[in-house]
């Protein structure tokens, strides 16, 4: 399975995968299952003494374990293709691309995020660099500051 495309020698990540493409992964994430299985119970396997729910938690430990590896190694991948400044949104300036921690909860499971983020001192705010332009469809956050409420 290859997740890019190729334009005058460029690799170009694509934004969705196909079904096709998530089924592969599904089905690799499937053979893993062996080597969990293996893991928690040896080469024989559970025996007559442990039951399905044992056997469940066993498989939601992995898939967990396998999503947060997953989400946190495509977050930081993204997160790295920042650079070290980005342009304030509001007046422009080269801002520094610090890092904060943030606990992220996603589809059931909870994952720690080394978040990326900026401060404008001449703008005196925050703002988070955008990874990619919002799809068609899809608002943004506004990246003008709100009048103050009095």
């Amino acid at each position: 399975m290859d997740s890019r495309k190729y334009k005058a020698g460029l690799a170009m990540t694509r934004r969705k995968l196909s079904p096709q493409d998530l089924q592969d992964i599904r089905e690799l994430a499937s053979r893993w299952g062996k080597i969990v299985a293996r893991h928690a119970f040896g080469e024989v396997g559970p025996g007559t003494g442990v039951d399905l729910d044992a056997m469940e938690q066993v498989a939601a430990a992995a898939a967990a374990g396998l999503s947060e590896g997953t989400l946190g190694i495509l977050l930081e991948q993204q997160a790295q293709l920042l650079g070290a400044e980005q342009p304030c949104p509001d007046c422009g300036r080269h801002c520094r691309v610090e890092r904060a921690d943030r606990l992220l909860t996603v589809r059931g499971i909870q994952l720690k995020q080394s978040e990326p983020l900026c401060h404008c001192p001449d703008c005196r705010r925050d703002f988070f660099p955008p990874t990619a332009p919002a799809p068609p469809g899809r608002s943004r956050l506004q990246s003008r500051r709100a009048p103050d409420d009095r």
